[in-house]
């Protein structure tokens, strides 16, 4: 004669609730975005303004800004965008560039340099630490009657040597999202993680995160 052992389902969305609650465990979506407002130009140059007039012109132009210094190789009008950042934090400028520029990362338009350095063409890669919290980035062609290209323009946290995504003290990634689509983790794939000892920190592993990056963080 069989036996039947009669049992209540169980939930198991509510039972690992309730583990999670006994353990103190806890998730919290942290989001570490490009803080360049358009800065692959896609349709327009939203977000970007001009330094006063002069002999400087700024265009659309497949998806990037052209950079246009007139003949007289002075005056202002070169493009800037001003960023929300946070002092003593470390960022990392990278932008493609399709002949030689200035970059200039200040604390105010005509204010303190932090960074003035030239960059020929290619990709360039800037790091600088913020003193204030809005910084000032702007572009400069280096020769008179001259058009550069400019794409790709992005501003990230840094280690100070590579982009890198601090987590807070005490939490450590589970998931990473760019631009909504889940990461892989690994050195060949999408996004590494370190540990410091005090911090976790998220490094992309690609040359240009997507502008939203979102993290997953857990707590126990």
């Amino acid at each position: 004669m069989g036996v039947v052992i009669s049992k209540p389902a169980i939930n198991l969305r509510e039972k690992l609730t309730e583990l999670k609650a006994q353990q103190g465990y806890e998730e919290r979506q942290f989001h570490f975005d490009n803080l360049v407002t358009n800065g692959t130009f896609d349709t327009d140059l939203t977000g970007w303004s001009q330094n006063g007039s002069g002999d400087h012109t700024i265009s659309l132009s497949s998806g990037a800004m052209d950079v246009t210094r007139g003949t007289s190789g002075s005056g202002n009008g070169e493009p800037y965008q001003a960023l929300a950042t946070e002092v003593g934090k470390v960022y990392q400028l990278s932008f493609d560039v399709s002949g030689t520029m200035s970059t200039i990362v200040e604390t105010a338009l005509g204010g303190t340099q932090l960074v003035f350095q030239n960059v020929a063409v290619g990709s360039g890669e800037i790091t600088f630490t913020a003193t204030t919290t809005t910084t000032y980035i702007r572009f400069i062609p280096d020769q008179a009657n001259s058009t550069v290209t400019i794409d790709n323009v992005s501003v990230y946290t840094s280690d100070g040597t590579d982009v890198a995504f601090t987590m807070p003290r005490g939490w450590k990634p589970l998931h990473v999202y760019d631009d909504g689509v889940l990461q892989r983790e690994g050195s060949a794939e999408d996004y590494e993680v370190t540990f410091d000892g005090f911090n976790y920190y998220v490094k992309p592993t690609v040359a240009n995160p997507g502008a939203r990056n979102t993290v997953i963080g857990v707590r126990a």
